[in-house]
């Protein structure tokens, strides 16, 4: 998706100065610019026109580069003149130490300041700017002069910072309109930090930047960036690592305390306070949703962010509000969250807070969770006997990613063939998933019971697909093998849970076609070895069906197995829970036939719900 970002209101202030001091036009500025530009755009109009000795009051917001280009350019310009500068209460609490923007407006007044080794960005800006402005002052015409000073004019690479805590986070790919590798400001550091320490990748093209999450990311555990040329690049990174499980030391931070909020306390209790910069970083990291406004706190947040970026909530919105339904064609999923030593989080079908759908939701809620571990449910299980288990006995497997049983019941007395024959599928493929774990070879683990590490998931959030609708267990298992996390069973009768079988053959064929659509995306080894192995012998047994007496005794014997190991008593269902042998054969007949027909049809089959 393209995105407009602002312009750089760091350039744009600049030029209005020299503009000023220059006696030159000032230069139009639009609705869609950041509200810091029209405040100091109005201020600068109102000293043109202000007449000696006639006392002038000008309001500034909480505009901070204002308040220090105009304290200089009041004294250099209007000394002595009845001229009173005034805002919001928190740019009145601002201390009168020299900052970089001071330094900025007298190198824009023309004052020669010498270079300081490690000299701030913003203050490079305001040479290079001044040395433009005044060599194009005595060299050209007006007009052309005017035309040129505007075409410095870049988009704001502080703005872009937000959309990379995004991609970051979420994943996806956006192309950010405008931006340029060769830029005049400083906080184009923010692709080399993203792509060093976060994966996301950055390619300039002529209509801007694109920006996306590699997938060959090394997990850094804790990074450390000083902030000192790049402050205002803070909440998006800080925010960044939270939600990453990355642990951040950051340095250069002090003067953070003094900007619209104090920041660092505001990305500690993730609050707002009225402080653009926080209120997009808390939004691109989910924290926060202010849209639509239905709130007086909604509507402060999202009126505070035209600052810098007038249309980043709106844009926001746009490419998060995408629906995903269930299988039944309702809308998935809000959840809840158990606080403790252990969080249970439950989806609940058909009822979506924000319509952005289940893994969003998910998301939402584990990042809301304050433990250790997240116990994963579906929605549709019956949750086992243990559904308050001890965190002791979690906390002994010392694992990262937990993967508990699973059993599928009847619903009745009666059950139909279909059901019998995925009661003994799922048998089979619940023994086959505790075994392969067991010898540390993974290759199957479902979100309807699963338990693991907040910061692992968080870790791994990145790499769930989101452009897919389901599969976050699968993707959450290969992510986390491949970064190394290890992963444990808990085999055990009370940690077991209940699932339903579907009750029509369109269901079931649709589940296993969206089930074989995620199958080109896996890129596990063991996962590939045994998909490909199951598939070759169900190919084998089509072509050669003798091939029936050697697959049906290992198939019926994980079948047992997996009955014998969970002696679970949630339903009145479980008097007779044997297999037959002449459903299991069935079972093993009809298998490879639709096996095969999922398998077709979910690589051409659009995956969604």
């Amino acid at each position: 998706m393209s995105i407009k970002l602002p312009i750089s209101k760091s350039i744009a202030n600049r030029i209005l100065l020299l503009q000023a001091i220059h006696g030159d036009p000032l230069m139009r500025v639009s609705s869609d610019m950041p509200d810091d530009v029209h405040i100091l755009h109005d201020a600068l109009e109102a000293l043109r026109q202000h007449r000696n000795g006639e006392p002038l009051t000008l309001w500034l917001g909480n505009c901070g580069t204002a308040l220090r280009f105009l304290q200089v350019h009041i004294a250099k310009c209007y000394p002595n003149e009845p001229i009173t500068l005034t805002g919001d209460p928190r740019l009145m609490e601002r201390d009168g130490a020299p900052t970089s923007q001071t330094t900025s407006a007298r190198i824009l007044h023309g004052e020669n300041i010498p270079v300081v080794p490690d000299e701030s960005p913003y203050i490079t800006m305001s040479r290079r700017l001044a040395n433009n402005y005044q060599s194009s002052k005595t060299k050209l015409i007006a007009p052309l002069r005017q035309r040129i000073i505007n075409h410095q004019l870049e988009t704001d690479w502080s703005s872009a910072a937000f959309w990379y805590e995004y991609v970051a986070i979420h994943g996806g790919e956006l192309l950010l309109e405008g931006l340029k590798a060769d830029s005049l400001q400083g906080d184009r550091i923010v692709a080399d930090i993203y792509a060093r320490h976060f994966g996301v990748e950055t390619k300039f093209v002529p209509e801007g930047a694109k920006i996306f999450k590699s997938s060959n990311l090394q997990i850094f555990k804790s990074l450390s960036i000083d902030f000192s040329h790049c402050p205002d690049l803070y909440p998006a990174i800080a925010l960044t690592c939270e939600r990453l499980g990355i642990k951040l030391e950051a340095s250069g931070t002090e003067r953070l305390r003094y900007k619209e909020s104090d920041r660092l306390e505001a990305v500690r209790f993730h609050e707002v306070r009225n402080d653009h910069r926080m209120a997009m970083a808390l939004m691109a990291a989910d924290f926060i949703h202010p849209f639509p406004a239905t709130t007086a706190a909604d509507q402060a947040t999202l009126e505070c962010i035209k600052k810098s970026y007038p249309r980043f909530a709106e844009i926001l919105q746009s490419i998060t509000t995408v629906e995903r339904r269930s299988a039944d064609g309702q809308p998935t999923v809000n959840a809840k969250v158990v606080t403790g030593s252990i969080s249970h989080i439950t989806p609940i079908r058909g009822v979506n807070d924000d319509n952005l759908g289940k893994k969003h939701a998910l998301s939402k809620l584990i990042h809301a969770a304050t433990s250790e571990y997240v116990w994963l449910h579906d929605d549709d299980v019956v949750l086992p006997k243990a559904v308050n288990v001890q965190s002791d006995k979690v906390q002994c497997t010392k694992a990262d990613l937990i993967i508990l049983p699973l059993k599928m019941e009847r619903e009745s007395d009666n059950p139909s063939l279909l059901e019998r024959l995925q009661i003994a599928e799922y048998a089979a493929i619940q023994e086959l998933t505790m075994r392969t774990a067991k010898q540390n070879q993974a290759i199957m683990c479902s979100g309807a019971n699963l338990i693991v590490r907040r910061e692992v998931w968080l870790a791994c959030e990145s790499d769930l697909h989101p452009e897919i609708p389901s599969g976050d267990d699968m993707f959450l298992l290969e992510a986390a093998k491949r970064r190394g996390y290890k992963i444990s069973v808990m085999d055990e009768p009370d940690y077991t849970a209940i699932v339903r079988p579907l009750t029509s053959w369109r269901a079931f064929l649709r589940q296993r076609m969206r089930w074989a659509g995620k199958a080109p995306h896996y890129t596990d080894r063991d996962i590939r070895r045994y998909g490909m192995i199951i598939t070759l012998a169900n190919i084998a047994q089509l072509l050669c069906p003798p091939i029936l007496l050697i697959k049906f005794p290992i198939e019926y014997s994980l079948i047992r197995a997996r009955e014998k190991t969970c002696t679970v008593h949630h339903t009145p269902y479980t008097k007779k829970p044997r297999t037959p042998w002449y459903v299991a054969l069935l079972l093993e007949i009809l298998y490879p036939i639709y096996m095969l027909v999922a398998f077709f049809g979910g690589l051409v089959r659009t995956n969604r719900w």
